[in-house]
Protein backbone atom coordinates (compact mmCIF):
# COMPACT_ATOMS: atom_id res chain seq x y z
CA UNK A 1 0.00 0.00 0.00
CA UNK A 2 2.70 2.53 0.93
CA UNK A 3 4.59 1.91 -2.35
CA UNK A 4 1.50 1.35 -4.47
CA UNK A 5 2.47 -2.25 -5.26
CA UNK A 6 0.45 -5.45 -5.18
CA UNK A 7 1.59 -8.20 -2.80
CA UNK A 8 0.87 -11.91 -2.46
CA UNK A 9 -0.55 -12.65 0.99
CA UNK A 10 0.14 -16.14 2.42
CA UNK A 11 -3.01 -18.03 3.41
CA UNK A 12 -2.81 -20.44 6.35
CA UNK A 13 -5.42 -23.21 6.34
CA UNK A 14 -6.48 -23.92 9.92
CA UNK A 15 -8.18 -27.17 8.89
CA UNK A 16 -5.16 -28.75 7.19
CA UNK A 17 -2.31 -26.95 8.95
CA UNK A 18 -0.81 -26.14 5.54
CA UNK A 19 -0.62 -23.03 3.39
CA UNK A 20 -3.16 -22.49 0.62
CA UNK A 21 -2.22 -20.63 -2.60
CA UNK A 22 -1.47 -16.97 -1.81
CA UNK A 23 -4.03 -14.24 -2.36
CA UNK A 24 -3.08 -11.25 -4.52
CA UNK A 25 -3.74 -8.01 -2.62
CA UNK A 26 -3.90 -4.93 -4.79
CA UNK A 27 -2.97 -1.51 -3.33
CA UNK A 28 -5.89 0.52 -2.05
CA UNK A 29 -6.60 3.69 -0.15
CA UNK A 30 -7.43 1.69 2.97
CA UNK A 31 -5.66 -1.47 4.11
CA UNK A 32 -6.64 -3.29 7.30
CA UNK A 33 -4.21 -5.70 8.94
CA UNK A 34 -5.88 -7.86 11.56
CA UNK A 35 -5.00 -10.99 13.45
CA UNK A 36 -2.88 -12.05 16.41
CA UNK A 37 0.31 -10.12 15.58
CA UNK A 38 -0.43 -7.03 13.46
CA UNK A 39 1.63 -4.62 15.57
CA UNK A 40 4.17 -7.03 17.05
CA UNK A 41 6.95 -6.32 14.54
CA UNK A 42 8.44 -2.84 14.89
CA UNK A 43 9.06 -2.39 11.15
CA UNK A 44 5.53 -3.41 10.26
CA UNK A 45 4.11 -1.27 13.03
CA UNK A 46 5.95 1.79 11.72
CA UNK A 47 4.05 1.52 8.42
CA UNK A 48 0.63 1.77 10.05
CA UNK A 49 -1.31 4.99 10.44
CA UNK A 50 -3.21 3.61 13.44
CA UNK A 51 -2.82 0.63 15.77
CA UNK A 52 -5.89 -0.72 17.60
CA UNK A 53 -5.74 -3.44 20.27
CA UNK A 54 -8.66 -5.36 21.79
CA UNK A 55 -7.69 -6.20 25.39
CA UNK A 56 -9.88 -8.79 27.10
CA UNK A 57 -8.97 -9.59 30.71
CA UNK A 58 -8.82 -13.25 31.70
CA UNK A 59 -12.10 -13.36 33.66
CA UNK A 60 -14.07 -12.03 30.70
CA UNK A 61 -12.17 -14.17 28.22
CA UNK A 62 -12.91 -17.31 30.26
CA UNK A 63 -16.62 -16.46 30.59
CA UNK A 64 -16.97 -15.82 26.86
CA UNK A 65 -15.03 -18.93 25.89
CA UNK A 66 -17.08 -21.10 28.24
CA UNK A 67 -20.28 -19.68 26.77
CA UNK A 68 -19.12 -20.51 23.24
CA UNK A 69 -17.25 -23.79 23.64
CA UNK A 70 -19.65 -25.48 26.05
CA UNK A 71 -22.62 -24.66 23.81
CA UNK A 72 -21.02 -25.15 20.38
CA UNK A 73 -18.30 -27.74 21.02
CA UNK A 74 -19.65 -29.68 23.96
CA UNK A 75 -16.60 -28.92 26.13
CA UNK A 76 -16.61 -28.84 29.91
CA UNK A 77 -15.52 -25.74 31.84
CA UNK A 78 -12.37 -27.60 32.89
CA UNK A 79 -11.48 -28.30 29.25
CA UNK A 80 -11.94 -24.62 28.44
CA UNK A 81 -9.68 -23.66 31.35
CA UNK A 82 -6.99 -26.15 30.24
CA UNK A 83 -7.13 -24.83 26.67
CA UNK A 84 -6.66 -21.21 27.83
CA UNK A 85 -3.79 -22.15 30.15
CA UNK A 86 -2.09 -24.13 27.35
CA UNK A 87 -2.06 -21.06 25.11
CA UNK A 88 -1.17 -18.57 27.84
CA UNK A 89 2.67 -18.68 27.53
CA UNK A 90 2.63 -17.89 23.79
CA UNK A 91 -0.12 -15.32 24.28
CA UNK A 92 1.87 -13.59 27.02
CA UNK A 93 5.02 -13.55 24.91
CA UNK A 94 3.76 -12.66 21.44
CA UNK A 95 0.23 -11.21 21.63
CA UNK A 96 -0.32 -9.39 24.92
CA UNK A 97 2.76 -7.09 24.66
CA UNK A 98 1.25 -5.43 21.57
CA UNK A 99 -1.25 -3.54 23.72
CA UNK A 100 1.59 -1.32 24.97
CA UNK A 101 2.30 -0.24 21.37
CA UNK A 102 -1.27 0.44 20.20
CA UNK A 103 -2.56 3.97 19.67
CA UNK A 104 -5.95 3.12 21.11
CA UNK A 105 -7.05 0.16 23.22
CA UNK A 106 -10.54 -1.20 23.77
CA UNK A 107 -10.39 -3.04 27.11
CA UNK A 108 -13.00 -5.41 28.51
CA UNK A 109 -13.25 -5.98 32.26
CA UNK A 110 -15.98 -7.37 34.51
CA UNK A 111 -18.48 -4.72 35.57
CA UNK A 112 -18.38 -3.44 39.13
CA UNK A 113 -21.76 -5.25 39.30
CA UNK A 114 -20.05 -8.50 38.29
CA UNK A 115 -20.29 -10.65 35.17
CA UNK A 116 -22.03 -11.04 32.76
CA UNK A 117 -22.12 -7.23 32.82
CA UNK A 118 -19.08 -5.45 31.43
CA UNK A 119 -16.89 -2.45 32.06
CA UNK A 120 -15.50 -1.33 28.70
CA UNK A 121 -12.69 1.21 28.46
CA UNK A 122 -11.54 3.34 25.55
CA UNK A 123 -7.86 3.95 26.32
CA UNK A 124 -6.46 6.79 24.21
CA UNK A 125 -2.77 7.70 24.14
CA UNK A 126 -2.22 11.40 24.62
CA UNK A 127 -0.63 13.06 21.60
CA UNK A 128 -0.90 9.84 19.60
CA UNK A 129 -2.36 8.98 16.22
CA UNK A 130 -5.88 8.50 17.59
CA UNK A 131 -7.82 11.80 17.78
CA UNK A 132 -9.14 11.54 21.33
CA UNK A 133 -12.66 12.16 22.55
CA UNK A 134 -13.55 13.42 25.99
CA UNK A 135 -16.60 13.64 28.25
CA UNK A 136 -17.96 16.98 29.42
CA UNK A 137 -19.15 15.32 32.63
CA UNK A 138 -19.70 11.93 34.23
CA UNK A 139 -23.02 10.31 33.28
CA UNK A 140 -25.31 7.98 35.22
CA UNK A 141 -28.09 6.17 33.35
CA UNK A 142 -30.96 4.37 35.08
CA UNK A 143 -34.14 2.56 34.09
CA UNK A 144 -32.73 -0.95 33.73
CA UNK A 145 -30.54 -3.37 35.64
CA UNK A 146 -27.68 -2.72 36.26
CA UNK A 147 -27.90 0.73 34.65
CA UNK A 148 -24.77 2.39 33.32
CA UNK A 149 -22.14 4.94 34.28
CA UNK A 150 -19.73 6.77 31.99
CA UNK A 151 -16.69 8.63 33.24
CA UNK A 152 -13.34 9.94 32.04
CA UNK A 153 -9.96 10.07 33.76
CA UNK A 154 -6.23 10.24 33.06
CA UNK A 155 -4.05 7.18 33.63
CA UNK A 156 -0.71 5.56 32.77
CA UNK A 157 -0.58 2.76 30.19
CA UNK A 158 2.78 0.98 30.16
CA UNK A 159 4.63 4.27 30.55
CA UNK A 160 2.39 6.29 28.21
CA UNK A 161 0.00 8.98 29.39
CA UNK A 162 -3.56 8.12 28.38
CA UNK A 163 -7.10 9.44 28.65
CA UNK A 164 -9.65 6.76 29.48
CA UNK A 165 -13.36 6.94 28.69
CA UNK A 166 -15.12 4.15 30.56
CA UNK A 167 -18.61 2.71 30.38
CA UNK A 168 -19.73 0.33 33.11
CA UNK A 169 -23.03 -1.54 32.81
CA UNK A 170 -25.83 -1.32 30.27
CA UNK A 171 -28.19 1.29 28.90
CA UNK A 172 -31.97 0.89 29.10
CA UNK A 173 -32.87 -0.64 25.74
CA UNK A 174 -36.49 0.52 26.16
CA UNK A 175 -35.18 4.09 26.40
CA UNK A 176 -32.17 3.59 24.15
CA UNK A 177 -32.47 6.60 21.87
CA UNK A 178 -32.94 9.13 24.68
CA UNK A 179 -30.02 7.75 26.68
CA UNK A 180 -27.75 7.70 23.64
CA UNK A 181 -28.67 11.30 22.88
CA UNK A 182 -27.64 12.22 26.43
CA UNK A 183 -24.31 10.43 25.98
CA UNK A 184 -23.65 11.98 22.57
CA UNK A 185 -24.46 15.49 23.83
CA UNK A 186 -21.74 15.11 26.44
CA UNK A 187 -18.94 13.92 24.12
CA UNK A 188 -16.37 16.42 22.85
CA UNK A 189 -14.21 15.69 19.82
CA UNK A 190 -16.53 13.18 18.15
CA UNK A 191 -16.29 14.94 14.77
CA UNK A 192 -19.65 13.59 13.64
CA UNK A 193 -20.94 14.37 10.16
CA UNK A 194 -24.31 15.43 11.56
CA UNK A 195 -25.98 16.03 14.89
CA UNK A 196 -27.10 12.70 16.29
CA UNK A 197 -24.94 10.57 13.98
CA UNK A 198 -23.67 8.38 16.83
CA UNK A 199 -27.17 7.88 18.23
CA UNK A 200 -28.58 7.04 14.81
CA UNK A 201 -25.81 4.51 14.12
CA UNK A 202 -26.38 2.81 17.47
CA UNK A 203 -30.16 2.68 17.06
CA UNK A 204 -29.70 1.09 13.64
CA UNK A 205 -27.51 -1.56 15.28
CA UNK A 206 -29.89 -2.13 18.18
CA UNK A 207 -30.18 -5.87 17.54
CA UNK A 208 -26.41 -6.41 17.31
CA UNK A 209 -24.52 -8.11 20.18
CA UNK A 210 -23.09 -5.60 22.63
CA UNK A 211 -25.32 -2.71 21.56
CA UNK A 212 -26.54 -2.33 25.13
CA UNK A 213 -23.08 -1.85 26.67
CA UNK A 214 -19.76 -0.17 25.99
CA UNK A 215 -18.95 -2.67 23.24
CA UNK A 216 -21.28 -1.13 20.69
CA UNK A 217 -20.89 2.46 21.85
CA UNK A 218 -17.10 2.60 21.95
CA UNK A 219 -16.59 0.50 18.81
CA UNK A 220 -18.87 2.90 16.92
CA UNK A 221 -16.88 5.86 18.25
CA UNK A 222 -13.64 4.19 17.12
CA UNK A 223 -15.14 3.69 13.64
CA UNK A 224 -16.01 7.39 13.43
CA UNK A 225 -12.49 8.38 14.48
CA UNK A 226 -10.94 6.00 11.94
CA UNK A 227 -12.98 7.80 9.30
CA UNK A 228 -11.60 11.10 10.60
CA UNK A 229 -8.02 9.84 10.31
CA UNK A 230 -8.65 8.57 6.78
CA UNK A 231 -10.08 11.90 5.66
CA UNK A 232 -7.10 13.80 7.08
CA UNK A 233 -4.70 11.52 5.22
CA UNK A 234 -6.48 12.35 1.98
Amino acid sequence: RKQGKAVKKPIYNHDTGNKDPPELIEPNKVMVFEGLHPIYDEKARAQLDLGIYIDIVNDVKFAWKVQRDVAERGWTEEQVKEDIEKRLPDFSKYVDPQKAEADVILRYEPSDQGLPYLKVKLIQKKGGAFPAISLKKDITLTGSTPGATLKMYDDDWFGSAVTVVEMDGEIDMDNMEAQLKEIEANIDGLNAKSAGELTEAMVNLKSSPGSQNGTGLLQTIIAMKVREIYEKLG
